[in-house]
């Protein structure tokens, strides 16, 4: 009799356990993955001149912001900043690296790295900056959503990588 007790108990707390760590801001596999994808739409979007998709990673409300300095307020503002590629221009690229993804009160917050690569016909491909990115990311109507994501390039003076070996 006691087995049965204590197997009913387990079962009535169980669902609490669960809405508990809801409230302390867990994350599922598919909310893990769901803000994956707004690190990569955010890359392809920049790097393709796609402002809708860029749009799509952010809160009507978020901000962008680029070493301190507010570059955008809003979802309209941050998308009025996309440009497509000019012809004739290196493409660049983002990389984002090492990307780190936690629970928080307000949903989430995200950390990466980020490689800028540049492309030019004829050229081997050259790392021309780079930094990290601080995000604060908020589970909307929509879904999740970079609330405020902030882009804090690496020093001017921070040393080159060493070229690859010669093959």
């Amino acid at each position: 009799m006691f087995k049965w007790i204590s197997l009913v108990m387990l079962c009535l707390m169980l669902p609490a356990s669960a809405a508990q760590a809801q409230k302390k801001g867990a994350l599922s596999p598919a909310d893990y993955e769901e803000i994956r994808g707004l690190f990569a739409k955010y890359a392809f979007g920049f790097d393709t001149g796609d402002a809708a998709l860029v749009g799509s990673v952010y809160a009507a409300d978020g901000t962008f912001v680029v070493g301190g300095r507010v570059m955008g307020d809003s979802r309209d503002k941050i998308t009025a900043m996309v440009k497509a590629p000019g012809a004739g221009k290196p493409a660049m690229k983002h990389m984002p690296t090492n990307i780190l993804i936690e629970p928080s009160d307000d949903g989430a917050r995200g950390r990466s790295y980020v490689a800028l690569v540049t492309f030019q016909e004829g050229k081997a491909p050259a790392v021309t900056g780079g930094g990290f990115y601080t995000d604060t990311i908020v589970k909307t109507a929509e879904g999740w959503r970079f609330k405020r994501r902030e882009y804090q390039p690496f020093p001017a003076g921070a040393p080159a990588p060493a070229p690859a070996p010669a093959p």
